[in-house]
């Protein structure tokens, strides 16, 4: 743990301050986060909607943001992100998404659909994840998981939601 700590930290300072400031920036132009995931990513994304709509470190008013996953959950098809970003999303909007490293086609056909719709997409990505990490362009970010497999992988990621979500405090109502 202490490794895939570390592991973290130098491979994805830079992208978490910069997800961290376009995060805050959209909440401070009105616009909505949503979260999608796969496998056990899944757990770590309702855990980011919840830090954000239920605040992390301070007692704060919620921000707006829809975890695809709860509101596509009596769905298995490949386009469900898509079909509920099509919905609701719009230019401005943030989609975080989380793989646990098998570029499922439901992540990449919501990856598809955010960036068709004006949105910039933080994807923090797990081993074998190539066909994902490939869509990534100059307006997304892309946070790799340094290098770790498996259990170490979801470690880094909920390591990375922690980070972004105090970040993005500090960013809107200032802190250390």
């Amino acid at each position: 743990m202490i490794e895939a700590t570390m592991a973290t930290g130098e491979a994805a300072a830079e992208p978490i301050a910069i997800s961290a400031e376009k995060i805050a920036s959209a909440l401070l132009g009105g616009n909505t986060i949503f979260t999608c995931a796969s496998g056990p990513g899944t757990s770590i994304a309702q855990l980011f909607s919840d830090y954000l709509a239920f605040g992390y470190h301070i007692d704060r008013p919620a921000f707006p943001v829809i975890n695809l996953n709860q509101i596509t959950a009596q769905h298995t098809n490949d386009d469900r992100f898509s079909q509920a970003l099509n919905a609701h999303g719009k230019g401005g909007d943030i989609l975080v998404l989380i793989s646990a490293g098998d570029s499922a086609a439901a992540l990449i056909d919501g990856f598809n659909t955010a960036v068709n719709r004006g949105m910039t997409v933080v994807v923090l990505s797990g081993e074998n994840d190539d066909l994902l990490t490939s869509a990534v362009s100059y307006n997304d970010i892309h946070i790799g998981n340094g290098g770790l497999s498996g259990p170490l992988t979801t470690q880094s990621q909920l390591q990375v939601i922690q980070c972004i979500s105090a970040l993005v405090e500090n960013f809107i109502f200032g802190g250390e």
